[in-house]
């Protein structure tokens, strides 16, 4: 969930179970009634740390919803206005004081920019870097992002991956130019988690470091990135006390009412004998569910001088860590050992994905997996969640899958598997159920990220550029248009001859991906290459290419062309049978078409009928699109009311379902209801708030909205009154009363 949403929902929910009104809650933090309506209508995505804090005590919050809630309250939530959100661990962080002080104080200290930590796989370097990211989250003004990179396979991966994560618009530069753009001065955190493997993508952070001088690094890698600001800090095994409790601790959730008390040299003795690192720790407290801690020990102890050769140094930690991952797998039955080796190609799976992989019910082995602490299970109460290997796993996984020679098949059943997901849930993300289907893509990104990898070196590019057409639109939903479009583009290249239909539908996609960041100049190549294609792609391809058209039209302000190329390509997607959605968007771009060409009346009939078709649909994200269209027609005819009211009803929708590109356009809209309405400074800051939203996401303000905001906002820009409500919205705070 994006910040202004959560917050909004978080703040409206603490508030109705603190028994108070707006205005009961507004006197005891000591604000006004608006600030508080603001926050909870999603118009304002931060507060103030005093604001944070006098709220939190106005609602009674004990410490832990205090600190909760003041992170979600400085933007320390999920990617650019929507960074990745820090996963939820799931165990506790255990034996890590000191060295979670020394890496807090390095974070705290503006001179130390760039922390690697370090160690063997399984040492618990990303628990650490987690539990600090939290822990210095409220010093970081603009919020931080979690860049997993385990599914990165070079070093442009890895920097399509962190423009996205922070909304970086690669549309007219390299990709380090746009990232940095994006970050500018924001006050950030960067998570980058398992950068090992990945030493062409250091240079990007050394230029994140030089270029944006707010902004903090913190790494994860087995090796260093070897940048000159790069503070090494390794992170070492357990101390033996923090080792027993982990023990204890995993040995009671394998075997319910083991009593331990008794048994400290025994304990001692196992967790000395696999030097402390945690997943090996974790390994042997799961075998207590069948073994008594004597046979363990004696057992553990031969397992480990076979396996890794004798005695143990600094340097050999990692071997403890494969030897003890070797023994839980030599336990495993033979299905369940295909599993591992089999689901290792993944970056987190759900059980349908599983059950593709293998071939049968996944459950059996996946739970024998869970049993043997070989992976964890998504939390109960988590919607969306996969189950995951520790990377030191999925390793070990991979290699047996390699020395099988299955290695090839199992990647390829993987990466069809997600083809055929993207396909399906890009048909869903127009519809009822919308909002679930993005999710449950967003949480296959990684997968998706391997699967396009795989195509691609393995020179499928029909079959890549299929992946990267159906997931356009969740690019756009999801903020990556840098990521999405660069899919696009390798994708075509690798493809001379794909079938029309294709060819059309990747080149669609790639277009309107170039129109919404403003590279006006590519989507009007897609858009010849979309007319020269429309002949083999009967009406669907001459609706599209007819609407990309009129849109680039508009954009340039023809707007008696626009709207002759729009009402052209609405009469191409009626002859569509039976796709209902095409007909709506085309319903709804003939509305601006009749717009900007002052048909108010047809307009406001075409908007008032794509709206009603959208709900039909279930399609809330243009549903709400549809209602902002009606308020810019009422507030043209003079219908100030009328405006506002849409305007509001817009803003409902896009706030339950957190879709912050719309909740950006409705900002704009309300602006120019402010703007008609005399209220200067609140245009100006309501016009700023949706600039901070859009550079966010990395899209530009959308020709329809930017010939409107001319319109309405043109004579203001530049007054005092204007320019003082703009660096309020700017700031994306709530003034302090």
């Amino acid at each position: 969930m994006g910040a202004d949403a959560a917050l909004s929902q978080e703040l409206r929910r603490l508030r109705v179970a603190a028994g108070l009104t707006q205005e009961e809650l507004a006197e005891r933090a000591s604000m006004s009634v608006r600030a508080v309506s603001d926050t909870e209508r999603g118009l304002r995505g931060r507060l103030y740390p005093a604001t944070a804090a006098r709220l939190a005590d106005a609602l009674g919050l004990a410490e832990r919803q205090k600190e909760r809630f003041t992170a979600l309250a400085r933007g320390i939530v999920g990617p650019g206005g929507r960074m990745a959100a820090l996963p939820v661990p799931g165990t506790p962080l255990l034996g890590r004081d000191g060295a979670l002080e020394d890496l807090t104080a390095h974070l705290r200290n503006p001179s130390t920019r760039l922390v690697t930590l370090t160690g063997p796989g399984g040492v618990g370097k990303t628990r650490l870097a987690l539990a600090a990211a939290e822990k210095c989250g409220p010093l970081f003004d603009d919020g931080v992002a979690f860049i997993q990179l385990a599914s990165c396979r070079d070093a442009d991966a890895a920097g399509l991956a962190i423009a996205t994560a922070v909304g970086a618009n690669v549309a007219h530069g390299t990709v380090a130019d746009m990232v940095c753009a994006a970050i500018g001065e924001r006050r950030m955190l960067l998570v980058c988690d398992t950068f090992e493997g990945l030493v062409g993508a250091a240079p990007l952070v050394g230029e994140i470091l030089a270029r944006c001088q707010r902004t903090s690094v913190l790494v994860t890698s087995r090796t260093p990135l070897r940048l000159l600001a790069e503070h090494l800090m390794r992170v070492e095994p357990l101390d033996a006390p923090a080792a027993c409790e982990l023990f204890a601790e995993r040995a009671a959730a394998a075997r319910p009412g083991l009593e331990l008390s008794a048994s400290h040299s025994l304990v001692n003795d196992i967790c000395a004998r696999v030097e402390g690192v945690p997943l090996a720790v974790e390994l042997a407290a799961a075998r207590v569910a069948h073994l008594g801690l004597g046979d363990l020990r004696e057992r553990l102890s031969h397992q480990l001088e076979i396996l890794t050769g004798g005695p143990i140094d600094d340097d050999a930690r990692h071997r403890t860590i494969e030897a003890t991952v070797a023994w839980s797998y030599g336990l495993l039955g033979n299905t369940a050992r295909e599993a591992l080796a089999q689901l290792a190609v993944f970056d987190g799976w759900s059980l349908a994905g599983a059950r593709a992989a293998l071939g049968r019910d996944p459950l059996p082995d996946v739970s024998a997996l869970v049993d043997q602490s070989l992976a964890a299970a998504p939390s109960p109460v988590e919607g969306h969640g996969r189950y995951r290997m520790l990377d030191a796993v999925r390793e070990f996984g991979a290699t047996r899958l390699v020395e099988s020679g299955g290695d090839a098949a199992a990647r390829d059943r993987h990466a069809v598997w997600f083809l055929r997901a993207a396909e399906a849930e890009s048909l869903a993300i127009r519809q009822t159920g919308q909002h679930g289907a993005h999710r449950e893509t967003s949480a296959d990104l990684g997968n998706l990220r391997l699967a396009f990898r795989w195509f691609t070196d393995a020179g499928r590019g029909v079959e890549a550029l299929r992946l990267a057409a159906s997931l356009w639109m969740f690019w756009l939903w999801e903020g990556g248009f840098s990521e999405g479009r660069t899919w696009l583009r390798t994708a075509l290249a690798a493809v001379d001859d794909a079938d029309p239909t294709l060819a059309a539908k990747a080149r669609s996609g790639a277009g309107w991906l170039a129109y919404l960041q403003g590279d006006y100049a590519e989507a009007r190549i897609h858009a010849s290459a979309l007319r020269r294609l429309a002949e083999a792609g009967g009406p669907l391809g001459r609706r599209n290419a007819l609407t990309l058209r009129g849109m680039i039209a508009l954009a340039d302000r023809r707007t008696a062309e626009a709207a002759a190329l729009l009402r052209e390509a609405l009469a191409a997607a009626h002859e569509l049978a039976g796709d209902q959605w095409l007909v709506a968007i085309s319903t709804l771009n003939d509305g601006a078409g009749l717009t900007h060409t002052a048909h108010l009346v047809e307009a406001d009939r075409r908007f008032s009928e794509a709206r009603d078709m959208f709900a039909e649909l279930g399609d809330e994200t243009y549903l709400a699109r549809a209602v902002r269209h009606v308020a810019a027609v009422r507030l043209l005819s003079g219908d100030l009311p009328g405006a506002a009211r849409a305007l509001d009803e817009s803003l409902a929708v896009v706030g339950a379902a957190d879709d912050r590109w719309g909740l950006g356009e409705t900002l704009e809209g309300l602006a120019h209801v402010a703007a008609a309405m005399g209220n200067v400074r609140q245009a100006g800051a309501l016009a700023a708030r949706a600039a901070v939203i859009r550079r966010s996401l990395g899209v530009a303000p959308h020709p329809f909205d930017a010939i409107l905001a001319d319109q309405h906002l043109g004579l203001l820009r530049g007054t005092e009154e204007f320019e003082l409500g703009w660096q309020e919205g700017d700031d994306d705070e709530l003034t302090p009363p």
